[in-house]
């Protein structure tokens, strides 16, 4: 666990750095797509941050269960042995 925690906890940085900028760059999709079906500017807002804290939610959980699976033998690289063979 102490080897793998660092781990997860670098590889959620990109996702992070993106939902920072999201809006800076480039119009997301789910803000776009709420204003084109003419809804209004708050509502448009609304769909895109429960987006981003869904796919943040999502990383979250898949880094949470890869760490866990690591750690407990149940994930390796290929040719490593795990347990007794």
């Amino acid at each position: 666990m102490e080897l793998v925690r660092p781990a997860a906890r670098r590889a959620l940085v990109p996702a992070l750095y993106q939902t920072c900028t999201v809006g800076l760059v480039t119009l997301p999709e789910a803000f776009v797509g709420v204003l084109v079906g003419s809804g209004s500017p708050v509502k448009a807002g609304a769909a895109q941050v429960l987006v981003l804290i869904g796919l943040l939610a999502a990383e979250a959980v898949a880094a949470v269960l890869t760490t866990e699976f690591v750690a407990r033998g149940r994930i390796s690289r290929p040719g490593d042995q795990v347990g007794p063979e």
